[in-house]
């Protein structure tokens, strides 16, 4: 099984949500990440990877594959690679 990296560029917590269509026993609940740190989530294929503002009034994101990391540099520039 590969991973989807969610790197957080920012200098505050962001919160982000993988979908779990390629992985069964995955998590697809709304986490934290914080600052300028880098995150984990274990899956197979293509995946939806989200973003969301702390009052939920902002959300963006990208379909990604197995293997990617998301970096996350505002809602408007997300990165992948």
């Amino acid at each position: 099984m590969g991973s989807i990296i969610v790197n957080n560029a920012t200098g505050s917590t962001i919160t982000v949500f993988v979908s779990k269509y390629s992985n069964s026993g995955g998590d697809d609940s709304w986490f934290n990440v914080p600052a300028n740190t880098r995150e984990s989530w274990s899956r197979n294929g293509w995946e939806l990877v989200a973003f969301k503002n702390s009052n939920d009034t902002t959300r963006a994101g990208v379909y990604v594959n197995v293997e990617s990391t998301v970096t996350f540099h505002s809602f408007s520039n997300i990165t992948v690679s």
